[in-house]
């Protein structure tokens, strides 16, 4: 029961109020806020009441239901892996091009200043 509360209050006192900031900074899309929120709030029912969780499992075919939320925890952990390995590549390649533009154009002020230097 102890825990229940300690949980409960740092989602309320921490995370939430996180998310919230979060959301008016920008940072997050108002449909990530609203996702964020109610993962959190899903987190808090099933610690209230853990029984749901022996529902859930069941009906997932999973002999022990906290296995079940351990599978689909990897797989969300793996999904979110790969994003993030994609968004990284895709800021390299950004960095690149832009990288590759700025001495393009370096080169060519300096070519200019050189030219009529000599003109």
């Amino acid at each position: 029961m102890v825990i229940q509360i300690v949980v409960t209050f740092g989602v309320l006192v921490l995370v939430l109020p996180s998310i919230y900031s979060s959301y008016k900074k920008n940072s997050l899309t108002p449909f990530g806020a609203v996702l964020w929120i109610l993962f959190w709030i899903t987190g808090l029912i099933l610690i209230w009441f853990p029984h749901l969780i022996d529902l859930i499992g069941s009906s997932l075919g999973v002999g022990r239901s906290i296995d079940a939320f351990v599978y689909i925890g990897i797989i969300y952990l793996l999904y979110v892996s790969l994003n993030q390995k994609i968004q990284i590549n895709e800021i390299k390649k950004e960095i690149t091009l832009l990288n590759r533009k700025s001495v393009l154009r370096e080169v060519e002020e300096k070519t200019n200043n050189d030219r009529k230097k000599f003109n």
